[in-house]
């Protein structure tokens, strides 16, 4: 018995659902996967914030030992000027004060400038762990939501995958023994619409006997890419 037109056009319309439907259920692990990633790098962002404060703080502890340890040769210096024995000697413990106290200065505008820059970073971090709790329950939810709608496409895959078997079980032996082979290989791919006068797959034309088969109800298979070509509906 020869097979019609309707029979491949549905066939076909069948595999088109499977495989999108597989698609979909293969994209949603790949989307909660994403959305895992953007928490994680909302985390990190977190996370990288709060050591930057950390080094900024240790730096800033780091200066202020330091200008203590200054304010303490002053303290020193001071007592040595007024000790001091000659001009010469007075000079030298003078000009060594002022050095020191310029250090002291600059390290008083670094500590200034790193204080000013841990304010900031406080800042940011506020802003920074407020939108990593979003992005945290958003992720929550999405993957909530993908993993039912997983479940959805698994059963609305199982009885569209009963309704490809049944429509291949009233396959006429001839063309199942041509059929199954080809959409083992090639799935969805395997069939295609007339567009025109062209194939629908890979847009050759075709000759004007194979069109009149096709318009007459009798699908043929492409001489260029090999899908079995059907009249549209």
């Amino acid at each position: 018995m020869p097979v019609n037109d309707a029979i491949v056009r549905r066939l076909h319309q069948i595999l088109l659902q499977v495989a999108d439907i597989r698609g979909q259920i293969e994209r949603g692990p790949k989307q909660i996967k994403a959305s895992q990633t953007k928490a994680q790098q909302a985390r990190d962002g977190v996370a990288n914030c709060k050591d930057e404060i950390k080094k900024n703080r240790m730096e800033a502890d780091r200066k202020q030992l330091q200008q203590r340890q200054y304010e303490a040769k002053l303290y020193e210096w001071q007592g040595k000027l007024n000790a001091a024995n000659n001009n010469r000697e007075y000079q030298a413990v003078k000009d060594q004060i002022a050095a020191d106290t310029q250090a002291n200065s600059v390290l008083s505008d670094e500590i200034f400038e790193i204080l000013e820059h841990i304010d900031s970073l406080q800042n940011k971090l506020v802003g920074l762990e407020g939108e990593c709790k979003t992005i945290e329950e958003d992720t929550g939810k999405v993957q909530a939501k993908l993993q039912e709608r997983i479940l959805v496409l698994q059963g609305e895959l199982l009885r569209v995958e009963g309704e490809l078997k049944a429509a291949e079980g009233e396959l006429p032996e001839d063309f199942a023994a041509v059929y199954h082979p080809l959409v083992k290989t090639r799935a969805e791919e395997a069939f295609a619409p007339l567009d025109d006068r062209s194939c629908g797959g890979c847009n050759t034309g075709l000759p004007p006997r194979v069109v009149d088969q096709l318009r007459q109800g009798h699908p043929v298979p492409c001489s260029s890419c090999g899908r079995w070509l059907y009249r549209p509906e």
